[in-house]
């Protein structure tokens, strides 16, 4: 399993990601994604095939803090549980640290009892729990 920084030689695999919600990829958007500063893919690869995706962005705080927001992760249903979800979250906050954020975070529903399962597995903490999240459309 190679756990990586989304890169142009990967796009052509990330065009055959189905996530459980059926999200299809373009190419030109993929190539404008990578090449936009501060934005980050990174990808779990088994054997030629990308078996997770994930995606966030790198947060310029007014103070001169770096943070960096998570906002997807994906693992292909047949692989999870096994594991690759935890490895995954674990090389992007890895991944995080080495380009000099403060900390990450992300938001999910405690429903999502599979991806707060993973989060915790691999060093998350719930910190707050009256937190609530508004969308503007």
């Amino acid at each position: 399993m190679e756990y990586k920084v989304l890169e142009l030689e990967d796009i052509d695999l990330l065009l055959k990601f189905e996530d459980d919600q059926d999200t299809k990829y373009d190419k030109s958007n993929l190539i404008k994604f990578i090449n936009e500063e501060n934005m980050y893919g990174f990808i779990a690869k088994k054997d030629d095939i990308i078996i997770g995706f994930a995606y966030g962005t790198m947060l310029i705080r007014p103070e001169g803090f770096k943070d960096f927001y998570l906002h997807s992760i994906d693992i292909l249903s047949e692989y999870q549980s096994n594991g690759y979800g935890t490895n995954l979250m674990k090389y992007i906050y890895s991944y995080v640290k080495s380009i000099e954020c403060r900390k990450m975070f992300l938001i999910t529903n405690k429903s999502n009892i599979g991806a707060c399962k993973c989060y915790k597995a691999s060093g998350g903490i719930s910190t707050n729990d009256d937190d609530i999240v508004y969308s503007f459309k």
